[in-house]
């Protein structure tokens, strides 16, 4: 159920758009596709989004807040540098198995920004306030001592991000992966090392 701020509408029109680009990627999907899957006119697909791309763009942006929040709540919820890796490591898994299409979003618009400069600006935007977040929760942990790094947070925050990106691109390629125990142990172990240089 979208929140009471937002215009159920043009929820309705994001959530084809979702469904949309993670079936068919950004080449297959269409304006009049998305004005059928969402059951409105391309009239009033219009009036809210100008072109695919701005619609690419609406659904990394909420997709990326949903990431910003996610990655808040470990810091909030965790106190330890093996509960702070746990909690990054479970809401990658979660989103793994419960809304893969979710991490095929930000790669399909990897792809598209190379053409696109709307696409472009917003997923560097987003994803600069994302490892801000992330950037942020390290540094409270930092003072708190409660995590030692050898690296500076910044660095910190830019190599986590990228984990969860790259682990995310493997676990897309190869499904199977996700049932390896051993290897979201391993993830979470690398963390937990990075966190405490004297581990």
């Amino acid at each position: 159920m979208p929140p009471k701020d937002k215009d159920p509408k043009e929820q309705i029109i994001l959530s084809a758009v979702r469904t949309l680009l993670a079936q068919k990627g950004y080449m297959g999907t269409t304006i009049s596709l998305v004005a059928r899957e969402a059951g409105v006119s391309r009239g009033l697909l219009h009036y809210y989004f100008k072109n695919k791309d701005e619609m690419l763009a609406r659904v990394i942006k909420e997709n990326m807040e949903i990431s910003i929040a996610m990655i808040k709540t470990v810091f909030e919820q965790h106190k330890t540098p093996k509960g702070y890796a746990k909690g990054i490591v479970d809401l990658l898994r979660g989103v793994m198995e419960q809304d893969p299409d979710f991490l095929s979003l930000f790669f399909e618009g990897f792809a598209v920004a190379r053409q696109s400069e709307l696409v472009n600006t917003e997923l560097a935007s987003l994803y600069g306030k994302f490892r801000k977040a992330l950037e942020t929760g390290l540094q409270s942990a930092f003072d708190r001592h409660i995590i030692s790094p050898a690296l500076p947070v910044e660095t910190l925050a830019a190599i986590i991000t990228g984990i969860i990106d790259g682990m995310g691109l493997q676990l897309l390629t190869e499904p199977d992966l996700c049932q390896n125990e051993i290897l979201w142990q391993g993830i979470e172990t690398a963390m937990v090392d990075l966190f405490c240089r004297d581990r």
